[in-house]
């Protein structure tokens, strides 16, 4: 399928030079210039807004937590609930002498006949 080429047996026996540690040292610099410039060339603002705080998850869910159980103890209790108030209409009954209608037909009064 695939012919021997002198130039891969040329190939498999080279051995590549072993790497000077002064490489090393210029590419990790490189690499700390590209990744995190000088903080004396960042100015104060862009400073504050790339840093980083490292908190650990533990730590997250307990204040979240927290947070929830403060709003569900501290929120306001629900307001009593109330009938609506209709302009005109009596809603206190004074029941003393109270006699039922012999037919027990109601009879609605506006309030302007209510004596007072």
């Amino acid at each position: 399928m695939r012919e021997t080429d002198s130039l891969d047996v040329l190939l498999r026996k080279w051995k590549s030079p072993e790497p000077t540690p002064e490489l090393d040292q210029r590419v990790m610099s490189a690499y700390r210039s590209a990744v995190r410039p000088e903080r004396s060339s960042v100015p104060a603002w862009r400073q504050f807004w790339t840093t980083r705080v490292s908190v650990p998850a533990p730590a997250l869910v307990l204040a979240a937590l927290s947070i929830i159980i403060l709003f569900f103890w501290w929120r306001p209790s629900a307001a009593p609930v109330t009938s609506p108030e209709t302009p005109g209409a009596v809603t206190r009954l004074n029941v003393s002498g109270f006699q039922p209608l012999p037919n027990g037909e109601a009879h609605v009064v506006p309030a302007m006949e209510v004596k007072k």
